[in-house]
C-alpha cells in the first residue's frame, strides 16, 4: 500500500535504491566462490593439523588477521593470495558467507559429516540405528546453532551469540560422548577415526570459546554491562 504522505525524495532512500542489484547468476558464482573458500580452508587445515597452533596458522594462510578468527567486529577482507578467485567474489557485498568463523565452522563440519559417512560405509550394519541418528542430530544441532550465533554476532547481539554458542558446545559434547560409544572389530581403524574427529571437535570448541570470551568482553564494555 502506498502512503500519499510518504516522502520518496529522502536522500537515504535514494542512495539505497540506487545500489545495483545482483542477478541470480552473480549470486550463484558468489556461492561457488564461498564454497571454494571453505574447501581451501579445509585443505590448508588438513595439511597442518598436527602442528602446534595450527588453527591460527591456517587463519594466517587464508590471509586473515589472527583476531579475525574470533571476531566481534567487522573483519578485514579475505586474503588475496588465491589468484583464481572470481571477480564477483572479490567485489561482492558483505554476507556471512565470508565471515572467518562461518568458513571454519562449515569446513570442519564438512569433514565431520564426510568422515561419518566413510565410517558407516566401512562398518556396514554394525552401527546401531539409534546411535547413528543421535550422532547425525548432534552434528546438525551443533552446526545450526553456531551459524545462528554468527548471524547474532553480525547483528551485534552478543548475549544471543553466547546462548547459541553454548547450545553448540552442548551438542559438541554430546558428539564426543557418542564417539566413545562406537565399536568396531578393527580397533586400529576405530581409534584413528576417533583421533581425527577429536582434533576437529576440540578446535571447534576452542574457536567458539574464543568468540564467547570476546562477546563477554564486549558486553561488559557496554553501558550497564554485567558479567555472567
Amino acid at each position: 500500500m502506498n502512503d500519499p504522505n510518504f516522502d520518496h525524495s529522502d536522500g537515504d532512500w535514494d542512495d539505497f535504491t540506487s545500489e545495483p542489484a545482483w542477478g541470480e547468476q552473480q549470486w550463484r558464482n558468489y556461492l561457488k566462490g564461498a564454497d571454494r573458500d571453505t574447501a581451501r580452508f579445509l585443505s590448508i587445515y588438513n595439511s597442518i593439523k598436527d602442528k602446534p597452533n595450527h588453527l591460527d596458522e591456517a587463519a594466517n594462510l587464508m590471509g586473515w588477521d589472527v583476531d579475525d578468527i574470533s571476531l566481534t567486529e567487522e573483519f578485514s577482507s579475505l586474503g588475496a593470495e588465491n589468484e583464481d578467485r572470481d571477480e564477483d567474489l572479490d567485489n561482492a557485498p558483505y554476507t556471512l558467507h565470508r565471515h572467518p568463523v562461518f568458513i571454519v565452522t562449515r569446513a570442519l563440519y564438512r569433514y565431520l559429516r564426510q568422515s561419518w559417512q566413510h565410517y558407516m560405509d566401512q562398518s556396514g550394519t554394525q552401527v546401531p540405528a539409534a546411535l547413528s541418528w543421535k550422532y547425525a542430530d548432534c552434528l546438525h544441532r551443533g552446526e545450526t546453532n553456531v551459524l545462528l550465533a554468527i548471524q547474532s554476532l553480525d547483528l551485534g547481539d552478543f548475549g544471543l551469540t553466547i546462548c547459541h554458542l553454548k547450545n553448540g558446545l552442548s551438542a559438541l559434547n554430546e558428539t564426543l560422548t557418542l564417539l566413545g560409544q562406537l565399536s568396531h572389530p578393527n580397533t586400529e581403524f576405530l581409534e584413528a577415526f576417533r583421533h581425527e574427529l577429536k582434533i576437529r571437535l576440540f578446535d571447534l570448541r576452542e574457536l567458539w570459546i574464543r568468540v564467547m570470551s570476546d562477546c563477554r568482553t564486549e558486553c561488559q564494555r557496554r553501558p550497564g554491562g554485567e558479567k555472567e
